[in-house]
């Protein structure tokens, strides 16, 4: 569970900072949609996903430390937020989740793999 839930944060703060490789906002939720997630659901996880733009913190709360509470507490609040949504949102949510813990476990291996 952790690690779907750290795709889904990796893939929520990458949507703010647009490192090289990673989706845009809009093709996230696109792909969000595209596993029966509405357009309201997506955007909404997508407006919590600002709120932890990582260029939003100064040079000294980008420890690791820091990072993984700001992790943590982002996952609470799109879960909380999913949960007032319709099972059908909840349902494509939790697709979503598997599809980016299987593609973040993918890149990982591939990372091992290369070191």
């Amino acid at each position: 569970m952790f690690k779907a839930l750290l795709i889904v944060s990796a893939l929520a703060l990458a949507v703010s900072c647009f490192p090289p490789g990673w989706p845009t906002a809009e093709e996230v939720k696109s792909e969000m949609q595209a596993t029966g997630m509405s357009a309201q659901a997506a955007d909404g996880v997508i407006k919590i996903a600002d709120d932890f733009d990582p260029k939003k913190l100064s040079e000294g709360e980008k420890f690791r430390a820091v990072a993984r509470a700001t992790f943590h507490k982002f996952m609470d609040q799109v879960d909380a937020y999913m949960k007032t949504q319709s099972q059908a949102d909840q349902t494509a949510y939790e697709a979503f989740k598997a599809e980016k813990k299987a593609d973040f476990d993918a890149r990982l291996a591939e990372k091992k793999l290369g070191q």
